[in-house]
């Protein structure tokens, strides 16, 4: 089966990354960032379909302009090295139009971020090229039921037996445990859920509209098949490819269809050769 399409990346301060230019690019917009005194313009782009921010029910209806919502977010976070936002592209099935790809990524983002507190900004991007993805940006802090911002973790302090908290002679300050995380969203097994989340939601859209075709969320090596992946090009390396520009990752994918061909012919010549034994056998059998 083809594996899906989905990385998962997270706009730090402390890489120099803006939540509210991220927003602006994904959106096709202009947008003033209050934290830096910059504004981001992407208007000119013209590959925007479709652009939504999804809320949960107890968020700021403020928060449905991309904007203010992401100028909220840089501002609550003080933080030189803060995680500002968790950004996630996905490769759309090119099999399917733009009304079903709106409605497979709004279902998959209610059902595996909306659900759980998240605000997501949503960006359907499609050149006509081949190449339709979403970009969805996640808030990475959670908002309590009154619609603010709640912290990202509470202190742990240790305590004694007599359920005191303990203070460290060195500093006279109460001695830390690992801090405790408000919500799971850092979780390492969240990324797996959100894969196994995309790929029953392409599988269902297949099953709507005939198609004969099912993907995956498990690599070739957990499929259990020996076999490369090739590299996810990107639109601006697709691009270049698609004007006679050779590119290391288009080089590296040429290399790897090639591979996959050679194997599956001797693969081929293997199963063949099988079937001619076992035509061989029975026909030994029927004469016996």
């Amino acid at each position: 089966m083809e594996v899906i399409s989905l990385h998962v990346d997270t706009i730090s301060r402390g890489k120099g990354r803006s939540s509210v230019q991220m927003a602006a690019y994904c959106s096709r917009s202009k947008m003033f960032d209050e934290q830096t005194g910059k504004t981001y313009n992407y208007t000119k782009r013209t590959d925007l379909v479709y652009h939504e921010v999804m809320l949960p029910d107890h968020a700021p209806v403020e928060f449905l302009n991309s904007a203010i919502l992401w100028n909220n977010v840089e501002n609550i976070e003080r933080s030189r090295n803060a995680r500002l936002a968790r950004a996630i592209i996905i490769a759309l099935p090119k099999e399917l139009d733009t009304q079903s790809h709106i409605t497979m990524v709004k279902q998959y983002v209610q059902e595996n971020f909306i659900k759980y507190g998240m605000c997501a900004d949503v960006s359907i991007h499609d050149k006509g090229n081949g190449n339709p993805h979403v970009h969805i940006l996640l808030t990475t802090r959670p908002l309590d039921p009154d619609g603010k911002w709640m912290v990202k973790q509470h202190r742990n302090y240790l305590i004694d037996e007599n359920g005191k908290r303990i203070i460290d002679p060195s500093t006279g300050r109460y001695k830390l445990g690992r801090s405790i995380k408000t919500c799971d969203w850092d979780e390492p097994k969240q990324v797996q859920k959100w894969r196994e989340g995309w790929a029953k939601v392409c599988n269902l859209q297949f099953q709507l509209h005939n198609i004969d075709k099912e993907v995956t969320c498990l690599s070739y090596a957990k499929q259990g098949i020996d076999r490369e992946p090739t590299k996810h090009l990107g639109a601006k390396v697709k691009a270049m490819e698609s004007r006679g520009i050779h590119t290391n990752r288009g080089i590296d994918n040429r290399k790897i269809m090639v591979e996959r061909k050679r194997k599956d012919r001797q693969l081929f010549r293997q199963r063949l050769s099988q079937n001619r034994a076992i035509n061989i056998e029975m026909d030994m059998e029927r004469e016996r």
